[in-house]
């Protein structure tokens, strides 16, 4: 699989990267998750070429960090793991996780992470929010603290914006954004991925396929549960026209003789701009599809197709 540059930090990324929100995340959410097949799920990636596995202490409280460390013990010279700080523990259900980017609450997520993963150093720490009552400099001098002591390698952060990254790299160096991109998301082509380019910055898109919404196994009359239930591309009248665009893509994809969920990544993974795409999963058959969205190339007319086709001026024809 092709390898690309996460920013200046001399570590080099797979195409596909391996998210694993599900994997830690609850039934209510995610629906069921069996831990076996998550962590086969990650061998699966590994053996075809993923090297990059994110993840995040808030996915399952830590369960999800501790999958990915059960998964890659023996296979961690294979694997670059990232991970996040920022996001503390809610203590209730109804509770939404607070955001802390102190430099004390950094250190101690952080030796947290270390221990859950089973690793001596963090490839990638990001921090998953902005945090406003941190100064940013306090942020990242704990950061750049970390780096110093080799407990992590490469600084990312996740959801800022373009002036908020501009702030934080005045006082550290910031390898890369993890930002959402999809068909249905597209606002990051106007001003993130375009900032990412010029400051050499790897661009991280996650939610590719829209929460399983642009991989074709919805229909009209489904009612998403869990997470999906709360998502407003899931709801009324532009769920109704999302499955009309889903119904294009799949002619489109068929030409290919490729799934709808592989044309998908293999549009956005060629979005200018677009470093890696983060993809979940929770099973080796969805890594195994997930993978085919690359190495191939969607003609500039099937381009033009789908630009077309997500503008709607198709779904009137």
């Amino acid at each position: 699989m092709e390898r690309r540059k996460l920013g200046e930090s001399g570590l080099s990324i797979s195409q596909i990267a391996l998210g694993t929100w599900a994997m830690g995340g609850t039934v209510e959410d995610w629906g069921n998750v069996d831990d076996r097949e998550s962590i086969a799920a990650i061998h699966q990636a590994i053996d075809l070429g993923v090297n990059l596995i994110d993840t995040a202490p808030i996915y399952g409280f830590g369960h999800g960090e501790e999958i990915v460390g059960k998964a890659i013990h023996g296979r961690r010279h294979e694997v670059l793991v990232a991970t996040q700080c920022g996001l503390l523990f809610p203590r209730s259900r109804d509770q939404l996780p607070p955001r802390c980017l102190s430099r004390e609450s950094v250190f101690r997520e952080c030796e947290q992470s270390l221990r859950r993963l089973r690793v001596d150093v963090i490839d990638l720490y990001q921090c998953s929010l902005p945090d406003p009552n941190t100064p940013i400099r306090e942020t990242m001098d704990a950061l750049t603290t970390l780096l110093h002591q080799q407990k992590i390698r490469a600084i990312g952060v996740s959801n800022f914006s373009c002036e908020e990254i501009a702030a934080a790299r005045e006082f550290a160096p910031v390898h890369s954004l993890q930002l959402p991109f999809s068909m249905l998301q597209r606002r990051a082509a106007d001003d993130l991925l375009p900032y990412c380019a010029e400051h050499r910055m790897a661009a991280l898109a996650y939610g590719p396929l829209a929460r399983g919404l642009l991989t074709g196994k919805f229909q009209p009359l489904d009612r998403p549960v869990g997470i999906r239930a709360r998502d407003p591309d899931f709801l009324g009248g532009r769920f109704r026209r999302n499955l009309c665009v889903v119904d294009g893509l799949k002619v489109i994809a068929a030409e290919y003789g490729k799934t709808v969920t592989q044309l998908v990544m293999n549009w956005t993974a060629a979005t200018p701009g677009v470093t890696a795409l983060i993809v979940g999963a929770k099973r080796p058959s969805q890594v195994i599809e997930n993978v085919g969205g690359v190495g191939w190339t969607i003609t500039s007319q099937d381009r033009a197709r789908i630009d077309r086709l997500l503008e709607g001026t198709e779904l009137d024809s």
